[in-house]
């Protein structure tokens, strides 16, 4: 090979070189989190059974679960799963008559959201329990979510509870 295309080839080589060394460029990912975040005092815990979502809180003075159900059609019934709440604490059933001053309306998730407040005690736990459930009834599923343990972790945790239960999903 003469000197004329060695030099060609080693001009092109080192061009060739000078190119692949341009700045390379940035490129930037970015998600966007399936659910918003949760308070801080809660942590992630693994679902139990039907639950989509399940946390834990855990503080000095007790503990409590935060939870999220979702069930096709009616999920069993407002009244039925009232009564499935009540027995979990050892209280009496409520009937259809009686049911309307056992719930209340929560205004931030729309006009089939009802509330209900208990306090008992655990069949499983025997301890005094509070319960904070909500079940809404939405495009054909109903959603569950269900706020229960100590007294006053319950109490400290519930405006948390509801302010977070609009963006749940």
């Amino acid at each position: 090979m003469t000197t004329l295309p060695r030099i060609f080839c080693l001009g092109l080589l080192v061009g060739l070189g000078f190119l692949g060394c341009e700045k390379a460029e940035i490129i930037e990912v970015h998600t966007i989190p399936a659910e918003p975040s949760p308070p801080e005092s809660w942590g992630l815990d693994s679902p139990f059974g039907p639950e989509k979502s399940r946390f834990s809180i855990s503080a000095t003075n007790g503990m409590a679960t935060v939870s999220l159900t979702v069930l096709q059609g009616d999920g069993g019934g407002l009244l039925d799963n009232v009564n499935r709440w009540r027995g979990q604490l050892g209280l009496e059933p409520l009937n259809e008559t009686n049911l309307a001053s056992g719930v209340q309306s929560v205004d931030s998730l729309g006009a089939e959201a009802r509330l209900v407040d208990l306090n008992g005690t655990s069949n499983r736990t025997q301890l005094d329990t509070r319960l904070v459930g909500v079940i809404v009834s939405r495009n054909e599923l109903t959603w569950f979510y269900k706020l229960m343990g100590t007294p006053a972790v319950v109490a400290a945790e519930k405006d948390e509870f509801l302010k977070y239960l609009p963006e749940w999903r």
